[in-house]
C-alpha cells in the first residue's frame, strides 16, 4: 500500500536512484563539524515541555541541515545531549537549544572558546539562525542568496530531512532499535545532494534527497515493516476568510477537511475557485471532506427533528458544492456526541464516524484507534476513537516519534491522527508534510475515508451509556458572553414544537383535501411561498424572532384549513348545527389541554370533549379532552339542559391548591412549594424554591440565598382552574439585602395531573449579574431548586425521549427528569431548559440564569405517576389550535382522530405530506417515529383512511423494507430505541 502517485516537481527527467549500490570510495571530506546540543537527547520529552523550548529545539536540530552548511561540512550534523556533550574542537559549530545554556557542564563555554569552536544559541526563527551561521561560514554566494523559488524549496526539503532524521532516530530508540539508520548511506546521499545544490544542479540534489529519505524509510521499516497511518485533519469554520483552503491544498499530501456544511458553503461563496480545486483534489484521491450537519448546533440538547434538519440540510449543501458527492464520515469539531449518533448517522447514509470532540466535554476514550460504535438499537459505525494530536503545538512535534512508537507497539493498525486549523500550524508539521512528498518515512499519509477502506473492519463493539457523555455548552456560552445561553434553548424547543404542529395540520389538511377531491392536493395552494419550510429554516438558523412572527400567521392558517376539511368530511350534516370551536391536537398522544375560547359563553357546561370551563381575565378557559392526532368540537353557547361542571374538583384552601390527583402546599415563609403530593398521600413527594449562588463564602462554604415571601394570593378557585400567585425576594444571608425578586404563578387544571409553574425574575443585583458574566456558570447561578425526601430515589433523565438512569452530578436533559421510588414516579418537566445540577443527595437545581443570561421568564412543571414522561414533555410545548366554526359539530362527530399509533412507548415526532411516494405510487404521508422504552415494539399505525402501500426507509429516502398494510393500519416492528421513517401511500 502506498500513497497516490505524485507529479514530479521538475519537468527534467529524474533518474531512478537507489542507495543500495554505493559509488566508488571518494576521498574523505573536510570542512566544518556541525552539532546540535539538545536536552534529554534520546529520551521521551517531559509532559510539561513548553512550546517555546520545543520550537527552539526544532530550530537547533534542523537549521544545521541547510544545504549551504552541509556543503561546507565534513559530515552530517550530530545531535548530542546538552547535559553531557563531547569535547569541542576547532572548526566546529555547536548550536545549543535556546534557553538551555545553563544545562551545559561547568566551564564548557570557556573550553569551546579556547578550542576555537563556535557556540551558538538557537531561537524560534530557523531562517534567521541559518543566515547567522552562513555569515560565520562565509556561505554568502549565489546559491545562498538566490531568489529562485525552486532552489529555495529544495533547501527547505533538506531542512525537513534534518528534522525527520532526528525523529526517526528517536522512533528507533523508542522501538528498541538504536542503530536502525544506515548513517553511512544517509551521509553519502545527503552530502552529495548538498554539493549538487551548492553547484546549482537542482535535479541531482532532488534525486539525492529522495534517496536520503528512502534510507530513513528503510530505517523505520526495520522497526515496523507494515504501513502506519497518518491522518491529517484540517478544520474549517464558516468564519474563516477567503483563501483559507490555499495553504492546505498547496502540497499533494493526503489531507482531510473536517468541515460542517456551512463552512463549505461559506468558502464556496467567498472563494469558488478553490472549492473547484478542492473537488478536483477529491477526485484525484488525496483530499477528503468529513462532517455531517449543516452547522455545529447543540444537538444533544435540541429536539430530535432539529438534528434531522441539520443532517438533511447539511447533506444538500455538501452535494451542491462538492459536485453531488455525499460525505461518508460523520465528524464534528464541536461536541456533539451521544448514544444515538451511530443510528442517526446510519439513517442519513454515513458509513464511518469519529468519536471525539475537539472543544471539550466529557466522552469515553478508548486505547485502541478503531471500534464499532454502537447505538442502543444495534446500529453501528466503524469509528475512529483516537483523539488527534494538535499539529499547531511545537511541543507535540517532539512527542510525535514516541506516540508513533506507542501505536506501533500496541495497536493492530498503527494510527496517529493530527489536527489543526489552516493557519497557524507548527513548523515541524510543515516539515513532515514536505518529507512525505519524497517518501512515506513514518507511514502512509491518507485521508480518513481511505483509512477506513484500507484497514480491517474491527469486530469489537463499543456501546457507551448516556452518562458517559456531558456537553461543555454552558461553560462555552458563558465564556463567549452569549446573552441567552439558557433561555435560547428553551425558546428553540417551543418554536420547534410549533413548527411540527404546523407541519402536522398542513399534512392532514392536504391529505383530507386529496381524499375529498380524489387527486393530490397542491401543497402550495394555501401557502404559495412555502413559508412552512422557511419558518423551519429560521428556527434552526437562530432567527427566532422571525420564526415566532411567521408561526403566528401559519398556525391559525393551516388549523383553519384543516378544520374546514374536517367539516367537509363525513356524510350529511348535524341535524342541529351550532356555533362552536374545533380544538385540534397535533400530537400523537391523547391530551387533556387547557385552551382559551374567544367569545364563548361564560357558563359553558361539560359536553363532548369539554370537561370544564370558567371565565378568566384572558377569556373563557376550558379543559378539553383530545384524542391523539385528533380533534374535539366545543359549543360556543351554553346548553342549559346539561348539568353544570361539578364543584370541588379543583379548590384552594389557605395555601393549599388541589385538583383530583395533586395537592400543592405553598410555603408560608418562602413562597415556594412546601410540598407536592398525590391526593390521599401523607408524605410530600417534592418541594421547590429558588436559590442564588455565587454570593461568597462563609466558613469555607459557599453562601446560598434565602427565599422570603412578600405576597401570596389565590386568583382562581374553580371549577376548571385553581391559580395562585406569590412574590418572594432572594436575600443574601450575610447582610440581609435583597438580590433578586421572584414572581410565581402556580396553576392546576381539573383532570390534569400537572402542576404548572410560571416564573418571572426581576431586580437581580447588578453586581451579582456582572460577576456572573465572568464566573463559572456551574458555581454562580440562579436556579429553581427541587428537593425530595428519599435520598435513595432514582433519577431518570430523558435522552431522545427515553428515560435513562443517571448518576451524574449534572444530568442534562431539556425534556424531563423522573424522580422514582418503588411506588411513585414524579416527573419534572423543563420545556427546553437543559442544565441541571445536584445539590447534595436529594436536591437538584435547574439553572435559569447563569453567565450573561438575559432571559427572565421561564416555565416548568411537575407530573405525577406518568409511565412515559415524553408524553408530558410533548404536551408541555405543543400548541392546541382553536378554530371557531359556525355549524358544528362535524359530521364525523364531536370528537375524532385522523391517525394514531397503538403503542404508548412509541413517539411520533413528525408527520409531513408528500405529493408522491415511492415508484410514483401517489400522494401520501411521511411519519417519523422513535421507540422510547428501550424494548422492541410491535405497533399499528392507523389512519383516517386505508393506505394502499407503506415502506420503511432511511432519512435519505432509500428503502429499508416494505411494510404490511392491514385495513386502516400499517404494521411496524421497532427495535429498542429505533428511529424510523415511514412513507405511507394513499393514492
Amino acid at each position: 500500500m502506498s500513497t497516490p502517485e505524485l507529479e514530479p516537481t521538475e519537468s527534467a527527467a529524474e533518474p531512478d536512484v537507489s542507495p543500495e549500490t554505493p559509488p566508488s570510495p571518494s576521498p574523505p571530506r573536510t570542512g566544518w563539524t556541525l552539532a546540535a546540543l539538545i536536552p534529554d537527547d534520546g529520551k521521551q520529552p517531559p509532559a510539561d515541555l513548553s512550546d517555546a523550548r520545543a520550537q527552539n529545539t526544532w530550530c537547533a536540530v534542523s537549521a544545521l541541515w541547510h544545504p549551504s552548511l552541509l556543503a561546507r561540512a565534513a559530515g552530517l550534523p550530530k545531535i548530542e545531549p546538552i547535559q553531557d556533550p563531547s569535547g569541542p574542537t576547532p572548526r566546529e559549530i555547536r548550536l545549543a537549544v535556546g534557553g538551555t545554556l545553563d544545562l551545559l557542564p561547568s566551564g564548557y563555554r570557556t573550553q569551546a572558546e579556547d578550542a576555537g569552536a563556535i557556540l551558538l544559541e538557537s531561537g524560534p526563527d530557523r531562517d534567521a539562525m541559518i543566515r547567522q551561521i552562513q555569515e560565520l561560514l562565509g556561505a554568502v554566494g549565489t546559491p545562498e542568496t538566490s531568489d529562485d523559488a525552486a532552489m529555495i524549496d529544495t533547501a527547505r526539503d533538506f531542512l525537513a530531512l534534518g528534522l525527520v532524521h532526528w525523529l526517526v532516530r528517536d522512533l528507533s530508540i523508542a522501538m528498541g532499535h538504536h542503530d536502525a539508520i544506515n548513517e553511512e548511506a544517509l551521509a553519502r546521499e545527503t552530502l552529495a545532494g548538498a554539493d549538487a545544490w551548492q553547484n546549482g544542479d537542482r535535479p541531482t540534489a532532488v534525486n539525492r534527497l529522495r534517496a536520503a529519505f528512502e534510507v530513513l524509510t528503510q530505517a523505520r521499516e526495520r522497526s515496523y515493516p507494515v504501513d502506519a497511518y497518518l491522518l491529517d485533519l484540517c478544520l474549517l469554520d464558516p468564519a474563516l476568510p477567503a483563501g483559507a483552503l490555499a495553504a492546505p491544498l498547496e502540497s499533494r499530501v493526503a489531507i482531510t477537511f473536517l468541515a460542517q456544511a456551512d463552512a463549505i458553503e461559506s468558502q464556496a461563496r467567498q472563494d469558488p475557485e478553490r472549492i473547484a480545486a478542492l473537488c478536483q483534489a477529491i477526485t484525484d484521491g488525496w483530499v477528503d471532506v468529513v462532517g455531517g450537519a449543516y452547522s455545529e448546533a447543540e444537538d444533544p440538547l435540541l429536539p430530535l427533528e432539529s438534528t434531522f434538519w441539520q443532517l438533511r440540510r447539511g447533506g444538500a449543501v455538501y452535494r451542491e458544492h462538492l459536485e453531488e458527492r455525499n460525505v461518508e464520515t460523520f465528524a464534528r469539531r464541536r461536541f456533539g456526541l451521544s448514544t444515538q449518533v451511530p443510528q442517526l448517522a446510519r439513517r442519513f447514509g454515513f458509513r464511518f464516524a469519529v468519536h471525539f470532540a475537539l472543544d471539550g466535554g466529557k466522552f469515553p476514550i478508548r486505547s485502541e484507534p478503531k471500534r464499532l460504535w454502537e447505538s442502543p438499537d444495534g446500529s453501528n459505525l466503524e469509528s475512529l476513537l483516537r483523539v488527534p494530536m494538535p499539529a499547531d503545538r511545537p511541543s507535540r512535534g517532539l512527542m510525535f516519534p514516541w506516540l508513533l512508537a506507542a501505536t506501533m507497539r500496541n495497536d493492530h493498525v498503527a494510527t496517529v491522527p493530527l489536527v489543526h486549523w489552516p493557519a497557524p500550524v507548527a513548523s515541524w508539521y510543515l516539515d513532515l508534510r514536505r518529507a512525505a512528498t519524497h517518501s512515506p518515512v513514518f507511514g502512509r499519509w491518507t485521508t480518513l475515508n481511505d483509512y477506513f477502506h484500507l484497514t480491517d473492519r474491527p469486530y469489537e463493539t463499543f456501546r457507551p451509556q448516556p452518562d458517559a457523555y456531558a456537553t461543555p455548552y454552558l461553560a462555552q456560552s458563558a465564556a463567549r458572553h452569549e446573552p441567552e445561553p439558557i433561555s435560547r434553548l428553551a425558546r428553540h424547543h417551543r418554536l420547534r414544537a410549533g413548527v411540527e404542529a404546523v407541519q402536522w395540520t398542513r399534512a392532514l389538511a392536504l391529505a383530507l383535501s386529496s381524499t375529498l377531491q380524489g387527486a393530490p392536493a397542491d401543497p402550495h395552494e394555501h401557502d404559495p411561498a412555502d413559508d412552512v419550510a422557511a419558518v423551519e429554516n429560521a428556527v434552526e438558523t437562530g432567527k427566532h424572532a422571525d420564526a415566532a412572527t411567521a408561526l403566528e400567521t401559519l398556525e391559525p392558517l393551516w388549523a383553519k384549513v384543516l378544520v374546514g376539511k374536517i367539516g367537509s368530511a363525513g356524510s350529511g350534516t348535524h341535524p342541529k348545527p351550532r356555533p362552536g370551536y374545533l380544538v385540534v391536537n397535533p400530537l400523537g398522544v391523547a391530551r387533556r389541554v387547557a385552551v382559551v375560547l374567544p367569545d364563548a359563553a361564560a357558563d359553558l357546561r361539560p359536553e363532548g370533549g369539554l370537561r370544564a370551563a370558567q371565565l378568566t381575565d384572558d377569556g373563557v378557559a376550558a379543559v378539553v379532552d383530545l384524542p391523539a392526532f385528533g380533534f374535539a368540537w366545543i359549543p360556543r353557547e351554553c346548553d342549559p339542559e346539561r348539568p353544570a361542571s361539578p364543584l370541588g374538583n379543583v379548590s384552594a384552601s389557605g395555601r393549599v391548591l388541589k385538583n383530583e390527583s395533586i395537592e400543592v402546599e405553598i410555603d408560608d415563609e418562602s413562597g415556594g412549594i412546601r410540598s407536592i403530593m398525590g391526593v390521599g398521600e401523607s408524605t410530600a413527594r417534592l418541594g421547590q424554591q429558588f436559590v442564588m449562588t455565587g454570593l461568597g463564602e462563609a466558613d469555607g462554604k459557599p453562601i446560598v440565598s434565602r427565599m422570603k415571601r412578600e405576597r401570596f394570593e389565590v386568583e382562581y378557585a374553580g371549577p376548571a382552574l385553581v391559580q395562585a400567585v406569590a412574590t418572594s425576594r432572594l436575600v443574601d444571608p450575610a447582610d440581609g439585602r435583597a438580590v433578586a425578586r421572584v414572581d410565581l404563578r402556580y396553576r392546576l387544571w381539573t383532570g390534569r395531573p400537572v402542576v404548572e409553574i410560571d416564573v418571572s425574575l426581576s431586580d437581580i443585583d447588578p453586581n451579582w449579574a456582572a460577576n456572573a458574566a465572568g464566573a463559572d456558570p456551574w458555581k454562580h447561578y440562579l436556579a429553581c431548586r427541587w428537593a425530595w425526601p428519599d435520598s435513595s430515589a432514582m433519577l431518570r433523565r430523558t435522552v431522545f425521549f427515553t428515560p435513562e438512569l443517571t448518576e451524574l452530578d449534572r444530568p442534562e436533559t431539556p425534556d424531563a427528569l423522573d424522580v422514582s421510588t418503588r411506588r411513585q414516579r414524579t416527573a419534572l418537566i423543563f420545556g427546553g431548559l437543559p442544565y441541571h445540577q445536584k445539590a447534595g443527595g436529594r436536591m437538584l437545581d435547574t439553572l435559569l440564569v447563569a453567565g450573561s443570561e438575559a432571559g427572565r421568564n421561564f416555565r416548568v412543571g411537575v407530573v405525577l405517576d406518568l409511565e412515559h414522561p415524553f408524553h408530558a414533555a410533548q404536551d408541555w410545548l405543543a400548541p392546541a389550535p382553536v378554530v371557531a366554526t359556525d355549524d358544528g359539530p362535524p359530521a364525523m362527530g364531536d370528537r375524532g382522530w385522523l391517525m394514531n399509533v397503538d403503542h404508548k412507548a412509541v413517539a411520533i415526532t413528525h408527520v409531513g405530506f408528500t405529493p408522491t411516494t415511492f415508484d410514483d405510487r401517489g400522494w401520501g404521508l411521511v411519519v417519523h417515529l422513535v421507540e422510547t422504552s428501550g424494548q422492541a415494539a410491535r405497533c399499528r399505525l392507523r389512519f383516517f383512511r386505508n393506505p394502499t402501500w407503506a415502506r420503511q426507509c432511511d432519512f435519505q429516502g432509500e428503502a429499508v423494507v416494505d411494510l404490511n398494510v392491514d385495513g386502516d393500519a400499517v404494521l411496524l416492528d421497532l427495535m429498542p430505541n429505533e428511529l424510523a421513517r415511514i412513507e405511507v401511500s394513499f393514492g
